[in-house]
C-alpha cells in the first residue's frame, strides 16, 4: 500500500472562492492562488488518515505539491495547473499514474490513480486551506 501511496499524483478538486472570474464569468486562478498549506483528509481505497498538503511556487507557473500523513510522504515536481484545474498522466513500464485537480477558493479536492498491472488504487483528499 506504501508503494502505491508514494507513487500517485495529487488529485486537486476545489471550488472558486480564492480564484477570480475572468470578463466572460469563467474563473481564473494563478500559481499563487495554489499555494499555500491545507490541512484535510486522505482516502485510499478505504484507508482514511488526516493530511496536511503544502503547496509552493516553482518557476513562474509550476507548482510542487507535497502531502504528508502520519505514515507516508509524497512530493509531485513540477506540476503546471491550467488555472484553477489540473490534469497530469504518466505511464512506463506497465505502470500508469493519473491526477487530476481543482481548486476552487480556499477548498482542495484531490484524486490520483495508480494501476499497476492489473492492480488499481485510489486515493482521494479533500482539504482546506490554513
Amino acid at each position: 500500500m506504501n508503494f502505491f501511496r508514494l507513487s500517485f499524483f495529487l488529485l486537486l478538486v476545489v471550488a472558486m472562492t480564492a480564484c477570480g472570474k475572468d470578463d466572460d464569468g469563467t474563473v481564473t486562478c494563478t500559481q499563487s492562488d495554489w499555494v499555500g498549506t491545507y490541512e484535510g483528509t486522505l482516502d485510499c481505497d478505504g484507508t482514511v488518515e488526516d493530511v496536511t498538503v503544502t503547496i509552493t511556487a516553482s518557476g513562474a507557473d509550476a507548482i510542487i505539491i507535497v502531502y504528508e500523513t502520519t505514515t507516508v510522504t509524497a512530493e509531485y515536481d513540477p506540476l503546471t495547473p491550467d488555472a484553477c484545474d489540473l490534469t497530469a498522466t504518466s505511464s512506463d513500464i506497465g505502470i500508469s499514474l493519473t491526477v487530476d485537480a481543482a481548486l476552487d477558493g480556499n477548498k482542495l479536492a484531490f484524486s490520483e490513480v495508480l494501476t499497476l498491472g492489473g492492480s488499481t488504487s485510489t486515493c482521494d483528499i479533500t482539504a482546506t486551506r490554513k
